[in-house]
């Protein structure tokens, strides 16, 4: 049950605040002062922000690639 709560808590953050996160979790972990039940942990979350931002980047390359595609049809029919 608390595993759920953590991650639809991790799904209210925005790319931005992913990105930060997953930014200072690598610092932590290049730091090397984590122990070992820490690391796997951070390591974890790291990548489920990279993941979260990943998705995210691709869906508005789609968005993207859609207005684009969208607007060649449009100055097509000005001509």
């Amino acid at each position: 049950m608390e595993k759920q709560k953590k991650i639809n808590k991790s799904k209210e953050l925005s790319f931005e605040e992913h990105l930060d996160r997953a930014k200072d979790i690598i610092t932590k972990l290049e730091s090397g002062s984590c122990n070992l039940d820490e690391l796997l942990s951070k390591y974890k979350n790291g990548v489920e922000s990279l993941n979260y931002c990943t998705e995210k980047l691709n869906e508005f390359e789609d968005k993207i690639k859609i207005i684009k595609d969208s607007s060649k049809i449009d100055l097509e029919e000005l001509e």
